[in-house]
């Protein structure tokens, strides 16, 4: 490709990958720069010679980064799909920075071989967005972030610190013996199980967990980069797959964010 520059600027070349979404949208994943090219001068006043020769040199610029554009785009999947065949595969949660967000996971899919493990990290050099991996086998445990909780009309709370400017999200309720509280879904918050017969299991943050075919849900509780991490909150997440199929998961948090992992 040759371009013909007509004025004295400066023109920059960028390399754009462009990817898509969870949600199918196509979105910018990274932004490299490539170099500065100074054209002091004036194609006019060049002779036909000089100007084939700057075609040239730009068109060969152009070339280089192309190639090593396709080789860095090429070794990164390689590194994706290599990483798909280790006993523990590695799948990144979120992403971009403090003025982007990308709300995805990389590699979106992953194939595994049954009795593989699965772990999902946030970086430490990630924007403190939180996240979560969570699978839901029964439409019915399907939940969200926050929920309401009744409570008894009498019931008194108190801000920690005493002093804070904060209060609880409270609905009046209309027949006067209970009232309304939005609070902050423990299920999404704190890593959870919930097995066939209902029964509810509370693993520690950083939760290791083997699906083995009978769960309802499985979450992995709110994943942030470690160093930013609150209480109860975790930065990475492992689940070991016994069984063979198909296993859809989103986050809770951002639910047009999704992935999959394909057990053999």
């Amino acid at each position: 490709m040759f371009i013909i520059f007509a004025k004295r600027s400066l023109f920059e070349i960028f390399h754009l990958y462009i990817h898509k979404d969870s949600s199918g949208r196509q979105v910018v994943l990274r932004e490299i720069f490539i170099t500065h090219i100074s054209f002091v001068l004036s194609m006019g006043k060049r002779s036909y010679k000089n100007k084939i020769t700057i075609m040239a040199l730009v068109g060969g610029m152009i070339a280089a980064v192309a190639v090593t554009s396709s080789v860095s785009f090429f070794s990164l999947n390689e590194e994706a799909v290599a990483a798909a065949t280790n006993a523990n595969t590695q799948v990144q949660v979120g992403g971009g920075n403090a003025t982007w967000f990308f709300f995805g996971y990389t590699p979106q899919k992953v194939e595994i071989k049954a009795g593989a493990t699965v772990v999902w990290n946030v970086p430490a050099s990630l924007t403190a967005e939180p996240h979560t991996v969570t699978f839901v086998f029964n439409n019915k445990t399907m939940t969200y972030r926050d929920a309401p909780f009744g409570f008894p009309t009498l019931t008194k709370f108190m801000s920690l610190p005493p002093s804070s400017n904060s209060r609880p999200i409270v609905s009046p309720s209309s027949n006067g013996g209970m009232n309304t509280l939005i609070l902050v879904n423990g299920r999404v918050f704190n890593p959870t199980l919930i097995d066939s017969s209902g029964k509810v299991k509370l693993p520690a943050p950083n939760a290791n967990v083997t699906i083995s075919g009978n769960e309802q849900y499985v979450n992995s509780g709110w994943l942030l980069p470690k160093g930013n991490l609150p209480p109860g909150t975790s930065n990475t997440f492992s689940v070991t797959f016994e069984k063979a199929g198909t296993y859809d998961y989103l986050c809770i948090l951002h639910p047009w964010m999704k992935g999959k992992v394909v057990v053999n």
